[in-house]
């Protein structure tokens, strides 16, 4: 199993599309292997900088293996599946912060 991970695996990557096959080089199998050794799926939000970059360079588009080309199902040779959806971007809205109020000069504090 691990052989085959090693020579013929393929890393899915589940889109809001649906899920989709990139074939890494062997060094990138190995680096995959190793970040997916305790788990079968992983958020893209967990994976550290150069994971993701990593991802970013195997999703360029025209990389994505479709399964009827010979290579049978090609979830059986998946290494681990990235859970990666469309970046929602947050609204663009300031947050006020309530100035401090001073005390006029000579006022007493205010007693809580």
């Amino acid at each position: 199993m691990l052989k085959d991970k090693i020579c013929r695996g393929v890393l899915a990557v589940e889109t809001d599309c649906g899920v989709r096959y990139v074939q890494p080089s062997l060094c990138q199998r190995i680096r995959l292997l190793w970040t997916f050794r305790n788990f079968r799926g992983l958020p893209e939000e967990v994976l550290h900088r150069h994971e993701r970059a990593l991802i970013d360079s195997l999703c360029r588009p025209g990389k994505f293996l479709v399964n009827w080309n010979g290579r049978g199902d090609l979830s059986l040779h998946a290494i681990g599946t990235v859970e990666r959806s469309a970046r929602r971007q947050a609204p663009s809205t300031v947050l006020k912060v309530p100035a401090r109020v001073q005390p006029a000069p000579g006022a007493l504090p205010r007693a809580s």
